[in-house]
């Protein structure tokens, strides 16, 4: 059997698991109001709410903000409401290696994840004075960019965890199989929901962070404008969260990673 029919057969198995998404695509132009969808600028920020800072006061700067009303439906996600994501603007872009993954996931200081269930549209209740990423900061990202979303769906990652559970490891096949496994069932790119990419391994272990689902993951991108989305050496970035804390739209506690080859 050639190569392709044993994938193809191997895909048509693991579409059993597939699970729903919505794909994001940055374009390299500002939003079109402070409160859309969009990776980095200026976060939507009510005055009286106390702005994210690291444990040294730094102000965390915004990386992807998700109006979740202007978005597909997504099961098991919130329908409406603002979805942000911040970091520190760090060489290790808000990771911190010295903590443990429960230190991180309940004290953490270079990332946050803040959701307004309601949102404000009077633009004179909201504050505009905020840092925003830009060509001199080592984010991943110096520039505003929108965003169009899609609802699609994707097979189990070989890079996931949960791929070896649903089939094998993926190094157990046949070399030649194996490589085109893991260039063809990538679940790369920048999305809510699915399955998550990496360019080493999930953090997650089986048995021990089962209850662990991709919230949102950003992927190194690359513009025809010369901008560019870049973690590190090409890598990518994702934020899981508990499954029962998602139904619960609690985004207190949330695993931020990121890493590149």
């Amino acid at each position: 059997m050639s190569i392709e029919l044993e994938a193809q057969k191997l895909r048509s198995e693991l579409e059993k698991f597939s699970l729903p998404i919505i794909k994001l695509q940055p374009e390299p132009k500002d939003a079109k109001t402070p409160w859309s969808s969009k990776f980095g600028g200026k976060p939507y920020w009510p005055k009286e709410m106390k702005y994210p800072e690291s444990d040294t006061g730094t102000k965390l700067i915004l990386l992807a903000q998700l109006n979740l009303t202007e978005l597909p439906n997504l099961p098991g996600f919130p329908r409406e409401g603002i979805l942000q994501f911040f970091i520190e603007d760090d060489d290790l872009y808000g990771m911190d290696f010295d903590k443990s993954l429960e230190e991180l996931i309940k004290s953490p200081s270079g990332y946050r994840v803040i959701y307004h269930q309601t949102v404000e549209n009077n633009i004179k209740l909201l504050e505009v004075e905020f840092p925003e990423a830009n060509k001199d900061s080592y984010l991943p990202i110096t520039r505003e960019f929108r965003l169009e979303a899609k609802l699609s769906s994707e097979i189990p990652s070989p890079t996931d965890y949960r791929f070896e559970k649903y089939a094998q490891d993926p190094f157990n096949y046949e070399e030649e199989l194996a490589e085109y496994i893991y260039d063809n069932f990538s679940s790369d790119g920048s999305k809510l929901g699915g399955y998550a990419n990496f360019t080493q391994e999930d953090p997650r272990v089986a048995g021990e962070h089962d209850d662990w689902v991709l919230l949102f993951q950003m992927d190194s991108e690359f513009f025809d404008s010369g901008d560019e989305i870049l973690w590190g050496d090409v890598g990518v970035a994702n934020f899981f969260i508990e499954k029962e804390a998602l139904k619960r739209n609690d985004f207190s506690r949330v695993w931020y990673n990121w890493d590149c080859s």
